[in-house]
């Protein structure tokens, strides 16, 4: 399958051509970084599913692990953005792409991931500028613990943010090495 951060089927990964340079070797580091912490959101969430499922045998609950367990969710997705990028998990209709060949297929590469770029560098401006407006006007959720917006959705910044650096560092790699 062919991907925006394609891996030759004998050379190098996406990850060993891009930690080539210093710069992508940082954004190497903070995707695995980010994917580490999305997978400890995951163990957290089945940790506390199990725990509700125990407890409620014994006519308790917990009352919040549903909305805790959202939160944990949407941060899990946001935090592995860019691993998932750089490994190629992401699935992508090629009923079109397929079909280009040649210099035109390259072309259509730089402007997806160019697009790509530029629309992920819009997205996070406008999240950051809402979850600004949520810490500002200390808005919270509507549950138990009243828990405040911004925190669970700072994960949302965090996550778009490694996924425009391996974004740039894609195009910057790429760029370093046009003849």
């Amino acid at each position: 399958m062919d991907n925006a951060l394609p891996k030759a089927a004998d050379g190098p990964s996406a990850e060993e051509v891009q930690a080539r340079t210093g710069f992508g070797r940082f954004v190497n580091r903070v995707a695995n970084g980010a994917a580490a912490l999305a997978g400890v959101a995951v163990v957290a969430i089945l940790v506390l599913v199990c725990a509700e499922v125990v407890l409620r045998q014994f006519n308790v609950s917990l009352l919040v692990v549903d909305e805790i367990c959202g939160y944990l969710n949407a941060g899990a997705v946001f935090l592995a953005l860019a691993y998932t990028l750089r490994d190629g998990g992401f699935i992508r209709v090629e009923l079109v792409y397929d079909r280009i060949k040649g210099g035109l297929k390259q072309a259509v590469r730089w402007l997806i991931v160019l697009t790509g770029t530029l629309y992920v560098g819009v997205l996070l401006y406008f999240t950051i500028v809402h979850v600004y407006y949520l810490y500002y006007k200390d808005v919270r959720a509507v549950s138990v613990i009243e828990t405040p917006e911004w925190i669970p959705q700072t994960a949302a910044v965090v996550g778009l943010s490694v996924l425009l650096l391996q974004l740039v560092a894609y195009v910057a790699g790429r760029v370093r090495n046009v003849p």
